[in-house]
């Protein structure tokens, strides 16, 4: 019995989360399980009295007597169904109850400790995100399954199983002693089958999780993926994974070919039992209702074992997930976050003394070197240097995400080892370059910075950070929600709301990584006054490429190879004439202002509102078309066509060999179950045979037909597991490419549906695939053999007793009835938690990805409050669920038993009038019994076929949709003029707000253009648009005079190229990364690309060159070696139109130098787009274009909008006059 105590140990590690109601409720529905279990074997105690009765009573003088006995027994079974009912009624509302509720609560426990984790565990590749998401909604629901439907059956057959063997020695001690060494017959297959079914999982499993890795950093950024066209690769290697994980499932087919195959050798223990019981009967005076009493609660018993061992396998699956959480949950973080000391009072002075450093991920390369740094309270210290030199490293270790290898750092003169963390972070604000939104309000994003804060400060702060204006002019203001990842606002707005998120809390250490490095000059410069007002008596620690951003600073630190090499003022340094004065006149000869453009005149800005202003109603502009379609892409999604499953069986077609054999298998082995049946009624009736030579004869030939049967049976499961599993795995395979090949034409507005984030989209694609393939290869093969049982029983039945059978055949449907309606009620119970839960996953996977803010802000409380309000619903629903999964599984076992009665009842009757014999009722009870068994079976699948069923319609929906963007035509050959016309556009999220509004552009081939303005004013839109990721409202827009609605998308978009200003790297290695941009490209090919982007110097020094693994998401990269592989990735394109959204913007001085020359080099004969916020990048293009409000109110050449003095050369204008107080000392 080595497997129970394996359960049990698992099963303390799944209920480690239950509280005392919790238990209260398992123990009741133990209760009922095990009542449930118990019932047939009490049934049987009458059903012997019975049989005895009709064996021997059907003398003339016992008439009366006998039909008294007949009566009172069926009386019993009534009272017993009763009994049964109430006892299975706790048995299916308690546990589904029970597991609703841990589940939920190991869900929070989960999230809340991986956010308490330090950094430097998710830097490793131990957890990246999707294993996390997959966790947090595979694996609990693996749980939930195993608690709500696997553990009550279990019990259930133990029980069954443990009193099969009390009874059957109560009911014959001498057959129960020689048939229990039989039972090992019964044991070993359903053991080994579950040692080796686990060790098959936990191999699939990992093969889908690097599936799902896949799969989640392309949904997550989609918009990089078809930029590239990288739509291919992407299907290509999910693909070969899936190839692995399709061997596998084949393998656990057959081995539970072999398990279920095996419990057929219960028929040769018949065959045992029928013969050593013909001789108790002979020699020992046993009667034939007693014996065969004992034989079948004894293979009842053996056969509920052979059930519940396979339901073994779910305890170990759930277990290994169950401990895959626990492990993460106990997982004591290296940095601790609540012990250590508080200061009373702190002035926040920071000093850095000799660290060293090295990222735990990357033990071998140095970081920082000997770093030694103070910062005196209430002073500004800006930090600058290379890209990649340790800035931002040194903001990391200011806030301990990591310790230091070597040194310390010290806080007011205390190594901030010793202070308790988690105060201290509340010391601090951060706003650092990647600014880390949430899919919630504006208002709560806000909040994070501080949960306490009322409505007045979070205006302030957004007013201080010159967020508040453009926030009013949001559809909701403050309560707007701003998509997966602040996906509906621009750059700029973003950082606004970073800032303001930082400023609430009015900490005492403000740390600024590249803030205002997203920012158009007008709100650069506000945001620099609100941060210089921050700053104010507050200790700042600054990192900056842009110089002009700290020329106020106190102290200016210049860092290079991880050591601070020349620190002082910032006219010291210029005066000493080193690397800081290098570095300023680089900048300076960068750019013809000198400077980056950074102050605005009010009166731009003034005007810019008033315009808005004037728009009254902004739904006036928008086409009425657009929010039409937008409606009905909403309603699409949820209120699928229900599922029809001969279009499923289709998708199988080609495997219609497998089909054939397998379902001719399951048909044939449906029939040996009514056959066997047929045999055991005629080895009861055998029983009770005159004479011993009759007797003997005829067990001889039972016993022969049981043997046979049972090799029969083993050889017709392997066939079908085997045909059927490999239906399933190719189905699955399928389905998951052509989901995935389908998202990946759709148009990108589509993601930006809250429905379809790229962690929903990750768990359809893993969970719904994996429940169709369970409807065909578990579901299906069962319901072919259950037809062909049910559909043979019922011929023998009418042929042996026909009056006997039409009254059973009538009754049954009601329990199937009980069955069929649990599973509708089922069905769409559990849609509706999917869909809750879906919510909750998707908080949870954004909590993850912007763990570093988590951590920073000690904003963990305020993420599990979300986490938690968003698991609100799925309670509700599951409060429904189980009052009915209760009422529906005690209705269909109660009323199985009244039905028996009467079938009973009836047959007594019908023996009485002497028009069937007493051997006919044997028959046809049995195989009654064994049919309704079998239907119960089939009844029990409901819950999964209703999951499958939602999940059916679900993939259909996403394989019906077609692209809103479609296009067929090739152009003979690309020139690259692009013509924008009167075009109006919003975004499908916010139809009211019109981004652009008449807006019309020219590029003529193989000329540039520089897009400036306002962050905001639609830029990063135009292109979007010229990608075609969205469709313009009305307008148009033409390539070479060919409108983009007409082109072949893919054909269009490998013509392009892309550099955006949050560039998308992905795990893998940097020439992966690199070759993304074009397939097929040489190793030199990479190498010049890489060249060309100024990356080959910083690759080469790697230790690993362009093997070097890039993280998750880049983590191993700085910001500017991140965008240098972007850059190269869009040089290997060689692209017709290149496309470039600030793309230099995350530099530092030197690589934006030579990035920027570079891009100049690849500019040359290409059509160019250039979006930026700094002059110096555009100064030499062909042409700039002005946009305000959506639409271009200037355009000229650099000299041509300086002479014109209208709103370009405001830019201009203070720029130069910030470049006097500049080019003094810069």
């Amino acid at each position: 019995m080595e497997s129970s105590s394996s359960k049990s140990s698992s099963l303390k590690i799944i209920l480690r989360y239950a509280d005392r109601l919790d238990i209260l409720l398992m123990v009741l529905g133990t209760f009922g399980a095990v009542g449930d279990g118990l019932s047939t074997n009490c049934l049987l105690v009458y059903v012997s009295r019975l049989f005895n009765s009709l064996g021997f009573g059907n003398s003339p003088q016992n008439h009366g007597q006998f039909m008294h006995e007949i009566e009172k027994c069926s009386l019993y079974f009534v009272y017993l169904g009763l009994a049964v009912m109430a006892v299975a009624f706790m048995e299916g509302y308690c546990w589904s109850k029970t597991s609703e509720r841990q589940v939920l609560r190991i869900r929070y426990k989960y999230l809340e400790a991986v956010l308490k984790q330090e950094v430097g565990f998710f830097d490793s590749q131990e957890a990246t995100t999707s294993e996390i998401i997959n966790s947090i909604s595979k694996d609990t629901s693996l749980i939930q399954e195993l608690l709500s439907e696997k553990v009550p059956i279990f019990l259930m057959n133990m029980s069954m199983f443990v009193s099969g063997l009390a009874f059957s020695a109560y009911f014959s001690w001498k057959l129960a002693l020689v048939a229990f060494p039989t039972i090992i017959l019964l044991i070993i297959p359903g053991l080994i089958y579950g040692k080796y079914l686990v060790y098959l999982s936990k191999k699939s499993f990992n093969e889908y999780a690097k599936a799902n890795t896949i799969v989640g950093q392309a949904l997550s950024s989609i918009k990089t993926v078809y930029a590239f066209t990288a739509e291919r690769s992407i299907i290509e290697k999910y693909s070969s994974i899936l190839d692995g994980a399709k061997k596998l499932g084949i393998k656990q087919g057959i081995a539970k070919g072999l398990a279920i195959g095996s419990t057929g050798l219960s028929f040769a223990i018949w065959g045992l039992l029928a013969w050593y019981g013909s001789r108790l009967i002979m020699y020992k005076g046993e009667s034939g209702g007693r014996i065969y009493a004992a034989g079948v609660s004894f293979v009842l018993g053996g056969l509920a074992l052979g059930v519940a061992l396979p339901e073994v396998k779910y305890f170990t699956e759930a277990s290994v997930a169950a401990s895959r959480i626990f492990q993460r949950i106990d997982r004591i973080p290296q940095i601790d976050t609540n012990n250590g000391l508080v200061l009373e009072k702190i002035r926040g002075e920071i000093e850095f003394e000799r660290v060293q450093f090295t990222y735990p991920s990357r033990p071998d390369a140095l970081v920082l070197n000997n770093f030694s740094l103070k910062i005196e309270a209430g002073k500004t210290v800006a930090l600058v240097g290379a890209s990649g030199s340790g800035k931002s490293t040194a903001i990391a270790l200011v806030q301990r995400f990591y310790d230091a290898s070597g040194g310390s750092v010290r806080i007011d003169g205390v190594d901030i080892r010793a202070v308790q963390l988690k105060w201290l972070r509340e010391q601090m604000g951060l706003v650092s370059q990647e600014h880390a939104l949430f899919g919630t309000s504006v208002r709560e994003n806000i909040l994070f910075g501080k949960l306490d804060a009322t409505m007045d400060d979070v205006v302030a702060a957004a007013m201080a950070a010159n967020a508040h204006n453009f926030i009013r002019q949001l559809p909701q203001g403050y309560e707007t929600k701003i998509g997966e990842r602040g996906s509906l606002l621009s750059g700029g707005q973003k950082q606004r709301i970073a800032i303001a998120r930082a400023i609430i809390r009015n900490p005492v250490i403000l740390l600024l990584d590249e803030a205002t490095s997203a920012l158009d000059s007008e709100s650069e410069t506000l945001v620099q006054n609100a941060l210089d007002q921050a700053s104010m008596g507050r200790t700042t620690l600054v990192v900056a490429h842009k110089l002009s951003t700290i020329r106020n600073a106190d102290v200016v630190a210049v860092v290079s190879g991880g050591s601070i090499v020349e620190i002082g003022s910032h006219n010291n340094l210029i005066k000493t004439n080193g690397h800081y004065a290098r570095l300023a006149k680089l900048q300076r000869q960068f750019s013809a202002l000198d400077q980056d453009q950074s102050i605005v005149e009010p009166r731009f800005s003034s005007a810019a509102r008033s315009s808005v202003s004037r728009r009254s109603s902004p739904a006036s502009f928008a086409s009425p078309l657009s929010i039409i379609n937008n409606n009905n892409n909403n309603n699409n999604n949820n209120n699928y066509p229900p599922p029809s499953m001969y279009r499923l069986l289709s998708l199988n077609s080609p495997e219609w060999k497998q089909a054939v054999i397998g379902s001719l298998s399951a048909v044939i082995f449906g029939t040996v179950q009514p056959l066997y049946a047929l045999t055991i009624g005629g080895m009861i009736s055998a029983f009770f045979s005159q004479s011993h030579a009759e007797m003997q004869a005829r067990i001889e030939r039972y016993a022969l037909v049981f043997s046979s049967l049972c090799l029969v049976s083993i050889t017709l499961n392997l066939c079908q597991h085997y045909n059927f599993a490999y239906m399933g795995e190719c189905l699955t395979r399928r389905i998951r490419l052509r989901m995935l090949e389908k998202m990946l034409t759709f148009e990108a507005a589509w993601f930006d549906q809250e429905q379809n984030s790229s962690a929903a989209l990750c768990f359809r694609l893993s969970n719904e695939a994996s429940m169709v393939k369970s409807i065909i290869a578990d579901r299906l093969s069962l319901l072919i053999q259950t037809t062909s049982a049910v559909t043979t029983a019922m011929i023998i039945g009418l042929i042996i007793a026909w009056k006997l059978a039409l009254v059973m055949i009538a009754v049954q449907p009601l329990t199937i009835f009980c069955f069929y309606t649990r599973k509708v009620i089922l069905s769409t119970i559990t849609g509706k938690f999917v869909k809750a839960q879906n919510k909750s996953t998707q908080i949870a996977a954004e909590a993850v990805y912007n763990h570093r803010t988590v951590t920073s802000f000690g904003s963990i409380q305020k993420v599990l409050e979300i986490f938690d309000e968003a698991q609100d619903e799925p309670r509700k629903e599951a409060r429904k669920k189980s009052w009915l999964a209760g009422a529906g599984i005690g209705s269909a076992q109660g009323l199985t038993f009244i039905c028996w009665a009467l079938d009973f009842w009836y047959g007594g009757t019908l023996v009485n009038r002497g028009e069937i014999s007493a051997g006919d009722v044997f028959r046809t009870f049995f195989i009654l019994v064994s049919t309704g068994k079998v239907v119960a079976e089939a009844g029990s699948m409901t819950s999964d076929l209703a999951k499958g069923s939602a999940a059916v319609a679900s993939i259909f929906a996403i394989l019906d949709r077609q692209s809103l963007i479609l296009g067929s035509y090739n152009l003979e050959k690309m020139r690259g003029g692009i013509e924008i016309k009167r075009v109006d556009f919003a975004y499908p999220g916010r139809p009211q707000t019109l981004v652009l509004r008449d807006f019309s552009l020219e590029v003529k081939e193989g000329t540039n253009i520089g897009l400036v303005g306002k962050s905001g004013c639609g830029k990063s839109t135009v292109i979007a648009l010229i990608q075609r990721f969205y469709d313009v409202d009305c307008g148009s827009i033409k390539v070479d005079g060919v409108g983009i609605r007409l082109l072949d998308i893919e054909w269009y978009r490998k013509r392009m190229a892309l550099v955006s200003q949050d560039p998308v790297i992905y795990s893998g290695s940097i020439r992966d990364n690199i070759l993304l941009g074009k397939i097929d490209a040489s190793e030199n090919e990479v190498v010049e690309a890489a060249r060309s982007a100024n990356a080959h110097e910083f690759i080469c020094a790697l230790k690993n060159g362009y093997e070097t693994e890039c993280g998750e998401r880049g983590v191993q990269l700085s910001g500017g070696q991140k965008q240098r592989i972007a850059i190269a990735r869009a040089i290997i394109r060689d692209p017709i139109i290149l496309l470039l959204d600030e793309a230099t913007s995350a530099l530092d001085v030197q690589s934006e130098q030579l990035v920027q020359e570079a891009l100049d080099r690849v500019m040359v004969g290409r059509t160019t787009v250039v979006v930026a916020h700094r002059l110096n990048t555009i100064k030499n293009l062909d042409s700039i274009a002005v946009v305000m409000d959506g639409k271009v109110v200037e355009r000229g050449s650099y000299s041509q909008l300086k002479n014109k003095r209208g709103a370009f050369f405001n830019f201009a204008s203070i720029s130069v006059a910030i470049q006097g107080g500049v080019s003094r000392p810069l």
